[in-house]
């Protein structure tokens, strides 16, 4: 397929949508005075409001009545929106915890998913637990972003008959659309219950399509919306103080850094961002992962406060969470901006744009500018057709990505996808720019009983995108993938996915063909228990060579009760060593155990165990072990304390972590915490050389504290 052909392809099934009919809408009951929000269903507010019963499941069946009783509740003022759950159950058998936020995933939950343009392009999705504990999400582009922290409230209450909930979410807090203070929004209540392996919805899903969401939400309207101007101001300090053990001496260092955050609504859809010495140090670490012998850097999701606004929109079409292009935009990228500026949201009815302008500071004598344009333009159900531009200037170098994606879905389970990119890269001030192509196009069927599809990806050996997150270059790939789904009826087994998988990938370079013939049996049973295991026959070219890539694996994971929570993984597999090119063979073993000791106290286990040896002479190349614990006492929603310890064996590196930290809102927060590196190198200042000793000993340590405060008028 020539680049031109794709082109005009992708602009004649984007530009050939027609418009549908959203559907009837439910009206919202003004609430003259609004609800407490204590968890309890005793305002008047709620004998009036909408409500909703007879939630159906999509998981593990589409369309089954879901075992216990729900009603969903729906109100609003000129200021807030106001939701409620009623859920009925065994209180003894609730799944529940009193965690910081985002820590629900394993607890039992009701979530709103709301589009709050009511386009059938984005989600937000804001999560409770029984005892209050909030989670939010932003769904965009097929893929859903934690990171996001919204200002909403809330409240839960277990009692005899299960439990309740209720929530206030400020239209300041969100992005949508008002006219004449009419606003149109979508919504899907969802409850899922953990010992169960249960989820259901209401409107409830259509097997036919799937579990595509932004197709299938319920219209609300609400009038006398009050048409607000949103400004936010988010100071905040901190104080670092450090100690480096280099060559037998001690370097301390004291740094204290002020740094200031604004956000000003031009209109309730459009947002701009600035920010000045922006505080990013992270609270929560980055997820456990071993980064040796990879053939490309570990990604880190985005949990930035700042590039959280509109971040939804930058994934793009055609493309998945595995992808060789992962993201255009990848804004940790961006890593230490002296300042930046931020615009977001919607233009009429149809038009999206997120811009991003930062300076970010290196280690050189120059900085780096970067810039970010993303446009969408929406279409009927979630198609879209969009744009890219980005571009990262540094002292010599210069890196241009520009190009379309966009999305079109055929019916209720169909959906095509694609991009076409150019990467435009000059290494040096005297060189010429050289121009570079990557280009994919897929397919792909969803429903109930069935998922299958396939793919055509081809990215040219020059690609770059400095912005961006790109794991390989210079290929051509097809992929087919056909996954059944069975439920077997009167059985522990609630539901069986197989899936095979199929890829066939010509390496430019070498002009060698990799292939991948993959097969994966999931297993669905209760107690959010899942079976997994999966066979992978498969080679790679790397440096001209073809090496073998084959794996079995197994993985299990169990709510075993609802205070224990326990996962395995052992994988076997041949794999090169990327550093000496040579075919190597290995295992993995993952395994976690989580004590939910009371609903306040929690304590999790994790160790990770990899090791590769050369497959010819049996030499070890590596052999690593990394155990880590993370304890987590949480007086009330609002403040904890939590010590996280980890050992690498391979380095014998031993690292204690604690924090104090206190969320009042996202934004208004007081941290403060120590952080230590040990291992057992010792100096001999006579050699003038390291030595490995018998004992741990600080190489580094620090405190920190850090103190913020939200201003919202």
């Amino acid at each position: 397929m020539s680049f031109r052909l794709f082109y005009y392809s992708l602009l004649l099934f984007c530009g050939a949508i027609v418009f549908a009919n959203p559907g009837e809408r439910r009206n919202s009951f003004y609430a003259e005075n609004p609800p407490v929000i204590d968890g309890i269903l005793n305002d008047d507010v709620w004998q009036q409001a909408g409500q909703v019963t007879g939630f159906q499941t999509f998981v593990p069946d589409f369309s089954q009545k879901m075992e216990h009783k729900t009603i969903a509740y729906w109100s609003h003022d000129e200021e807030n929106l106001y939701f409620a759950f009623k859920c009925f159950d065994e209180p003894n058998m609730i799944k529940t915890s009193v965690a910081a936020r985002d820590k629900i995933q394993d607890d039992d939950w009701v979530c709103i998913n709301l589009d709050s343009f009511n386009d059938r392009q984005t989600l937000y999705g804001f999560y409770i637990n029984p005892n209050g504990i909030q989670m939010d999400t932003r769904f965009a582009g097929g893929r859903d972003d934690a990171g996001i922290d919204m200002i909403w409230y809330s409240a839960g209450q277990i009692d005899d008959e299960g439990y309740t909930v209720e929530i206030k979410i400020p239209f300041k807090s969100i992005r949508y659309a008002v006219k004449d203070g009419q606003v149109d929004m979508g919504v899907i209540f969802e409850r899922r219950i953990s010992r169960l392996s249960t989820q259901g919805t209401f409107p409830a899903l259509d097997p036919g399509q799937g579990l595509n969401f932004l197709t299938q939400t319920m219209p609300l309207h609400f009038d006398r919306v009050k048409k607000t101007t949103l400004l936010e101001l988010l100071p905040a300090v901190t104080y670092g103080n450090s100690k480096i053990r280099e060559e037998g001496e001690t370097i301390a260092d004291d740094q204290a850094d002020l740094s200031l955050t604004a956000k000003y609504g031009i209109t309730s859809d459009l947002i701009l961002d600035a920010t000045y010495n922006p505080d990013f140090s992270q609270v929560e670490a980055d997820a456990l992962q071993v980064e040796v012998n990879q053939r490309f850097p570990v990604f880190f999701p985005e949990r930035r406060p700042f590039f959280q606004e509109g971040s939804e929109h930058f994934t793009h079409a055609g493309g998945s969470g595995r992808a060789e292009i992962r993201n255009i935009v990848n804004t940790r990228s961006i890593v230490n901006p002296i300042t930046a500026g931020k615009l977001t949201g919607k233009i009429g009815n149809s038009n999206i744009i997120s811009v991003i302008g930062a300076v970010d500071e290196l280690d050189t004598a120059y900085n780096a500018n970067v810039g970010v344009v993303r446009y969408k333009r929406a279409f009927t159900r979630d198609s879209y057709l969009g744009g890219f531009w980005t571009g990262r200037n540094e002292d010599d170098f210069f890196n241009l990505v520009y190009g379309l994606d966009g999305q079109y879905r055929i019916n209720d389970a169909s959906l095509v996808s694609g991009y076409l990119f150019n990467s435009g890269t000059r290494e040096d001030i005297n060189a010429s720019v050289t121009n570079v192509h990557a280009a994919a196009a897929n397919f792909s069927v969803r429903n109930r009983t069935v998922n299958y599809g396939g793919g055509y990806t081809n990215i040219g050996q020059d690609f770059q995108s400095a912005v961006g997150f790109v794991t390989r270059t210079g290929i051509v790939k097809y992929n087919v993938f056909y996954s059944p789904k069975f439920y077997p009826k009167e059985s522990l087994i609630k539901r069986i996915d197989p899936l095979v998988y199929v890829s066939y990938t010509l390496d430019k370079p070498s002009g060698l063909y990799e292939y991948s013939y993959f097969t994966r049996t999931n297993i669905t049973l209760p107690r959010n228990t899942r079976l997994n295991v999966s066979a992978n026959s498969s080679n790679e070219i790397f440096e001209g060579q073809k090496f073998d890539r084959s794996s079995i694996s197994l993985d299990a994971r169990s709510q075993l009760t609802k205070r224990i929570f326990i996962s395995g993984n052992y994988r076997w597999q041949r794999r090169p060593n990327y550093g000496e090119s040579e075919q190597g063979r290995g295992k993995s073993i993952r395994g976690s155990l989580i004590f939910q000791f009371s609903d306040n106290l929690n304590s999790e286990w994790r160790y990770n165990y990899t090791n590769l040896f050369n497959s010819e002479t049996g030499e070890k190349y590596f052999d690593i072990h990394i155990l880590s614990s993370r304890n987590t006492y949480q007086i009330n929603k609002y403040m904890f304390f939590r010590a996280i310890v980890q050992y690498n064996s391979l380095t014998q590196v031993l690292s204690p972590n604690f924090l104090a930290s206190f969320t009042y809102i996202p934004g208004t927060v007081v941290h403060f915490g120590y952080g230590a590196v040990l291992d057992r190198r010792e100096w001999d200042p006579e050699t003038r050389e390291y030595f490995e000793g018998s004992r741990h000993t600080a190489k580094a340590q620090g405190l920190f504290f850090k103190a913020s405060y939200l201003w919202r008028h």
